[in-house]
């Protein structure tokens, strides 16, 4: 007689609880560079005295389309902060890493009620439709004041080397599988209210927000510093 396999056991009660402890304290670490990011980026904001950014380039007007469907362009974004990256929605490596903190990144700065902005353009629009991009949207939680863009693949070419000075290539066919068809800068840039970039930033290695918000402080100080001249 065949005798039942037996059950196979089931977690510890010490390794569930030390799980458990684990992601806790990823979760808190994570909390506490955003609470820390966003301090240094109100405390650049207030401050009578703020670094001057360098300039590392200037943007041209684009054309492009969000995932609501209706056209964007650089004018529509005129006089606003923003960081900007890009992506793609079926990218099988480093994007959803660089969607999530961009997200988080989108989060911090609804506090500045409008005056901030987060953009990605996706590099695969033969793919990413806005039907698609909504899709991805939701799935990601991507909030209002977070653009994602597509449009004709020269036009993205075109506003990634030459705009922002960042790589982006399709890759060779045997790589596809592995790699997805893009190939693309993970960085993120901080661009001014007259499409100036500000400052690039790593998008997937988990200090964006610590990094970012307050060289953000320091462009919204500057910013209202040249309204009231």
């Amino acid at each position: 007689m065949t005798q039942p396999a037996p059950a196979t056991p089931g977690p510890r009660p010490a390794n569930r609880r030390l799980t458990t402890i684990v992601w806790t304290l990823l979760v808190l670490g994570l909390f506490g560079v955003m609470l820390g990011g966003m301090r240094e980026m109100w405390l650049a904001a207030e401050r009578h005295d703020f670094r001057q950014l360098p300039v590392l380039g200037q943007l041209s007007d684009f054309q492009l389309v969000e995932r609501d469907g209706k056209p964007r362009s650089l004018q529509d974004l005129q006089g606003e902060i923003w960081f900007a990256g890009f992506f793609f929605t079926a990218c099988p490596g480093p994007c959803p890493a660089l969607i999530s903190q961009m997200v988080e990144l989108s989060r911090a700065v609804a506090r500045t009620k409008g005056k901030v902005r987060v953009v990605a353009i996706s590099v695969d629009p033969g793919t990413d439709t806005p039907e698609r991009l909504r899709e991805y949207a939701g799935r990601m939680g991507v909030g209002e004041n977070f653009w994602l863009l597509t449009g004709p693949l020269p036009e993205v070419f075109r506003i990634a080397r030459e705009g922002f000075k960042l790589a982006v290539e399709e890759n060779p066919p045997t790589a596809v599988p592995q790699a997805g068809k893009m190939l693309h800068s993970t960085k993120v840039a901080l661009v001014d209210g007259q499409g100036r970039i500000r400052g690039y930033y790593d998008g997937t290695g988990g200090q964006l927000l610590g990094r970012a918000l307050p060289d953000l402080g320091d462009l919204m100080r500057e910013a209202g510093e040249g309204n009231r001249r």
